[in-house]
């Protein structure tokens, strides 16, 4: 069985700015060290209110 992700970040896309980290209520996002990028800790607990989407400037975050 294939899990569909909740949290869905384009890497390519991500220019790593931070904005959706700041907008993360539940803290679930950071900006990982090594690659410059956006990435999800825990995506269970993802509202899906989607704010993160709303705020990135490069549309890189879609959530399910």
């Amino acid at each position: 069985m294939q899990t569909t992700s909740i949290v869905d970040i384009d890497k390519d896309a991500c220019t790593g700015c931070g904005a959706c980290v700041s907008m993360c209520p539940k803290q679930i996002l950071f900006i990982d060290d090594k690659t410059g990028k956006c990435r999800v800790s825990d995506e269970a607990k993802c509202d899906r209110l989607s704010g993160c989407e709303r705020v990135c400037p490069v549309n890189a975050i879609r959530i399910a």
